[in-house]
């Protein structure tokens, strides 16, 4: 009888809320002045599991995140456009329609609405984790995109009155990021999901701090929202990542859920098995608005 396959793991820091220096509750910024009082992230030791040789997998229906298979038509060098004017509204016109299709396909649902993209570049070392840095860079700091509040406030500033409606009849609804590399595989500040189905009553007040920021340039970006999202350690948690990640591969994961058991804490980790000279790590991903039946 052939003995059971083993899971591949890995080992890294994460980095996590690690409180204030006034002992409040809320943590805040200024991104004008750098005042903050919030502490440098908690660095967390973590063994990681590589979700290739899981079996079985986590997937996004039962999971809330998984990996899949998609060739995009936009070359490297038209991601990577996409912070001029004019890449962006190539990425919009045509990177978002292919999103929109892989999403409807995953979730199985007809209500699937892209809104924005980021494209992040790090070639950070272990190590260099500042409060400054929380929502910077590849974000080597567990979050999650969005809580009940700003989840709420997000849907219905980009859908208005179709989310009005559809939140009063009670549909699940949530943000879905597809994440991937633009021009190589990923060996370096890999994305990590945070698995939490075993830790008893995980919920957005208990398991998130909030930051509140003022003078934030990412309104441009993003839109508005009231504060980030950051995560508390927990032993409970188990942690997943997939190894070298491909250009014709695409990590989809709900960054926001009504359903907080399908949300996915998420972040950059530093995997101690990365290459001295890994290249820098490259990566896009588009946030979409998605209403379940």
């Amino acid at each position: 009888m052939a003995a059971a396959a083993v899971a591949s793991t890995t080992t890294g820091l994460m980095g996590m809320w690690n409180g204030t220096k006034d002992g409040r509750e809320d943590g805040f910024i200024d991104w004008a002045s750098g005042q903050t009082n919030v502490h440098n992230p908690l660095e967390v030791k973590i063994e990681v599991e590589d979700i290739r040789t899981l079996n079985p997998q986590p997937n996004y229906e039962n999971n809330g995140y998984g990996i899949v298979k998609h060739k995009s038509s936009l070359t490297p060098e038209q991601f990577l456009a996409g912070n001029d004017p004019e890449g962006k509204k190539y990425i919009e016109d045509v990177y978002f329609k292919e999103v929109a299709e892989l999403v409807k396909q995953v979730t199985g649902s007809d209500i699937v609405v892209p809104y924005v993209f980021r494209i992040r570049q790090n070639s950070m070392k272990a190590g260099e984790f500042a409060a400054n840095k929380l929502s910077h860079a590849a974000l080597p700091v567990a979050h999650v995109d969005r809580d009940a509040i700003t989840g709420e406030d997000g849907v219905r500033e980009i859908l208005g009155d179709v989310a009005d409606e559809l939140i009063k009849k009670g549909k699940r609804y949530a943000q879905v990021n597809v994440w991937r590399t633009i021009d190589q595989p990923i060996q370096k500040w890999p994305l990590c999901f945070i698995n939490h189905s075993g830790v008893a009553g995980w919920g957005y007040d208990t398991h998130l701090a909030r930051v509140y920021p003022t003078n934030d340039p990412r309104i441009a970006i993003r839109g508005e929202k009231k504060h980030d999202s950051v995560v508390k350690y927990d032993p409970g948690y188990k942690y997943h990542y997939v190894s070298k990640l491909d250009l014709d591969e695409a990590l989809v994961f709900s960054s926001f859920d009504s359903d907080v058991t399908k949300v996915c804490p998420h972040g950059a980790f530093w995997d101690d098995a990365s290459p001295d000279d890994a290249p820098t790590r490259r990566s896009i991903e588009v946030r979409c608005w998605v209403f379940f039946d």
